[in-house]
């Protein structure tokens, strides 16, 4: 169709036949192809400028946050110096572990009446080490290590969020690029037919019309699918971290409470 369209009557070119050219007299099958690749562009690249933003800023508080930790006195020392690292994964993993302490702490028995546990509340600007607390059971160090491992999961899913458009992004955008491409070369195979004859100057433009959304496919497919492999590596890191973080603060935990 697109050769009839820039062709005139006598064989002379009405129009140049540049890309632009070709999209704006393309027929609506292949504006409709290529719109729909737009739209999964736009999404996949303001999928991978916000993960882009949320993994740069992670690295310099994952860093943070583990220099804090290393540094500490006590285990209340670290939780404090942790607050002030908000929207941090491993901040909200050592949360999560202190409130589950704090509830195994909470126990209607003679002993803690007396002088309960290790706290360390939730919100509040001071933590108190008590001087004596009971040896950690396995059963609390089981619950404490559930606790760890299901926010630690959550915080690993949240950073997930996304993937999978980019993931589809990436499968399919190559395959509507193909659909075009099927699409153009049988239009220009109908015209051939339509001008009874094979000359290249009818041929050419409704090849190079026909390869446009294949060339737009693989431009919306490979920035998708480089992102995509690039986050996953990096939530792994994270992941590895959260997990080794957790076994070390149930050691510290347990070191804590024997002493």
């Amino acid at each position: 169709m697109i050769a009839l369209v820039l062709q005139g009557p006598q064989g002379g070119l009405v129009a140049e036949p540049s890309i632009w050219n070709m999209v704006v007299y393309s027929d609506w099958f292949t504006k409709a192809i290529l719109l729909i690749l737009l739209a999964f562009s736009l999404g996949s690249w303001a999928i991978i400028l916000q993960k882009s933003l949320v993994f740069r800023r992670l690295r310099g508080k994952r860093r943070r946050f583990f220099e804090v930790f290393e540094r500490r006195s006590s285990l209340a020392e670290a939780y404090q110096g942790a607050l002030a690292i908000a929207d941090n994964p491993l901040t909200e993993v050592f949360k999560a572990g202190t409130r589950e302490l704090k509830h195994l702490s909470q126990r209607p028995t003679a002993e803690d009446r007396a002088g309960g546990p290790l706290e360390l509340p939730i919100g509040s600007t001071a933590a108190v080490a008590p001087s004596r607390a009971p040896a950690i059971t396995i059963l609390e160090k089981e619950s404490i290590h559930m606790a760890l491992e299901r926010e630690a999961a959550q915080r690993v899913e949240r950073l997930e969020r996304g993937l999978p458009f980019l993931a589809t992004t990436g499968s399919v955008a190559p395959f509507f690029g193909l659909l075009g491409t099927v699409w153009g070369v049988m239009d220009a195979f109908l015209n051939i037919g339509l001008r009874g004859t094979g000359n290249l100057n009818v041929v050419a433009p409704g090849i190079a019309e026909a390869l446009i959304t294949t060339v737009a496919g693989l431009a919306v497919a490979i920035p998708a699918v480089i992102a995509y492999n690039w986050f996953v590596n990096q939530i792994k890191e994270i992941a590895d971290e959260l997990g080794h973080f957790s076994s070390e603060l149930i050691n510290v935990i347990v070191r804590e409470r024997r002493a």
